[in-house]
């Protein structure tokens, strides 16, 4: 009971702070932002965020997985093992910039596509340091430094374009939001350096190529899994740009609508991070009923709210656009309703393939991911000249189905672990679900009513059926008896 008493409490306080922080920066920021600017001005933004992401994998190497489960199974090897990576994380920053500028000449991207490139080549770099030092901390288990660097950067992005939002006299440009990325990413990085302990703090250098090769050699598995999760999930806005009419807006309509997604995302993205050395040290342990305990209330605590959200946000994606932007909001539903489902999708994977990844079954992860990137490509060079923003959307949620389905089932065949409680209630909850907004539908109730009466009930219903309320009550026990 330790183990899951200590992933949930760690989970309370790392969703607390994101829930604090992330959705005012996504909807009061990011959407402030899109609405200043205007739709084609934020596309340009967010096809080159994209294009430039694509080549992070050179800047990790599947590095800060490695590490992080390498910090969590023996403290002070993670830590020698600062010594070769910081400066292997400076040479590699050359060879991505090298990679993406070549890649960018190639393409031929107009003169004003090239001041984005540059500075969200430098915002990228920044960001994975800033990730390496929250795997250290992390592997550590010092989850709640890690919970707070998680939201750092996020707030002091809203403080800054806040204040040039809403306080400025001049008129804000989205030059301004990717200047404001770089001032955050490096303020939270001497923060994550300072709330590393002394102890697992490496400030000598240690050039070695040959640890360097062997390295390598153990981590190219990580960074080809990292270059396929990042084309399935980032070539879609770079593919709009390209291949649709008016590219531009097309990709920034189909930028509102990932926006939902994203929100999403993010913690489903904290909540894998959280599970990975979780996951790393029960299998180095040996631990086969504390794991098949812990998958099965990963998967209830992620897998069942994805689905509410979704059907939410489905049945009421026209008002949520309406509501949020100024431009195409209608257009934006219409790709809105097939990410949603997208990210039911998506959190299936961050259960199962954070599991795959902890016990490096990554021939499986990058086989299957493989096939969903062609998959993807594929679908996308056809639906998108058709359908634009919301062709995307579509291949999107097709691509990362299969993904999916076949992590989860790859996970039930390879290591028998008999988790199927969660796949009925469920289940049930979204049935629940379904059936609640189809009432609400049929009355033609205000959308804003029904989607509270919805959120209320599903709540109450999760609680009830899924999460394992025992689970909440053994946790309150648990804590009395240590302080007892």
């Amino acid at each position: 009971m330790g183990v899951r008493r200590n992933f949930s409490l760690n989970l309370i306080f790392l969703l607390a702070l994101n829930l604090l922080i992330k959705p005012f920066y996504l909807f009061g920021v990011e959407v402030g932002v899109q609405n200043a600017v205007g739709a084609e001005a934020y596309g340009l933004y967010y096809a080159m965020f994209n294009f430039t992401f694509i080549f992070n994998v050179i800047l990790d190497l599947g590095i800060n997985n490695f590490q992080k489960i390498r910090m969590a199974q023996d403290a002070e090897a993670g830590t020698d093992n600062m010594k070769t990576l910081l400066p292997m994380k400076f040479g590699l920053s050359a060879v991505y910039m090298a990679v993406t500028v070549i890649v960018a000449l190639i393409v031929g991207f107009e003169a004003r596509y090239w001041f984005f490139i540059g500075w969200l080549m430098l915002n990228h770099i920044l960001s994975m340091f800033l990730l390496m030092f929250r795997a250290n901390i992390s592997g550590l288990h010092l989850f709640m430094r890690d919970s707070v660097l998680s939201v750092l950067d996020r707030t002091l992005m809203i403080a800054a374009i806040g204040y040039l939002l809403w306080f400025s006299d001049s008129a804000f440009q989205i030059e301004h939001f990717v200047f404001a990325q770089t001032g955050a990413y490096a303020i939270a990085i001497i923060v994550a350096i300072v709330l590393t302990p002394s102890v697992n703090r490496v400030f000598n250098f240690k050039v070695d190529w040959s640890s360097f090769r062997d390295m390598v050699s153990q981590t190219w598995p990580f960074a080809l899994l990292i270059l396929i999760m990042t084309a399935y999930s980032k070539i879609d806005g770079v593919m709009i740009e390209r291949l649709a009419d008016n590219g531009l807006l097309e990709a920034g309509i189909y930028a509102q609508a990932y926006r939902l997604l994203d929100a999403g995302n993010n913690f489903a993205f904290l909540y894998a991070g959280l599970l990975l050395p979780m996951f790393a040290r029960l299998i180095h342990l040996g631990q086969t009923a504390e794991l098949t305990s812990l998958l099965d209330q990963a998967a209830r605590l992620l897998i069942a709210p994805a689905g509410v959200i979704c059907l939410i946000v489905y049945g009421n994606s026209d008002y949520l656009m309406g509501l949020l932007y100024d431009e195409y909001p209608i257009r934006s539903a219409a790709s809105l309703d097939w990410l949603m489902i997208s990210f039911v999708f998506i959190s299936i994977s961050y259960v199962f393939s954070t599991l795959m990844t902890a016990a490096e079954k990554l021939k499986w992860l990058n086989i299957l991911g493989a096939i969903t990137v062609g998959i993807n490509v594929g679908l996308n060079f056809w639906l998108i000249p058709e359908m634009g923003s919301e062709g995307a959307a579509l291949a999107s949620c097709i691509s990362l189905g299969f993904m999916a389905l076949s992590q989860m089932l790859y996970v039930m065949y390879s290591f028998r672990l008999q988790t199927y409680q969660w796949m009925i209630r469920t289940i049930g909850i979204w049935l629940i679900t379904a059936a609640l907004i189809w009432g609400i539908t049929s009355v033609r109730l205000e959308p804003l009513y029904g989607i509270i009466i919805v959120a209320v009930v599903s709540v109450i219903g999760f609680f009830a059926f899924v999460s394992q309320f025992s689970l909440f009550m053994d946790m309150i026990k648990g804590k009395e008896d240590d302080e007892t």
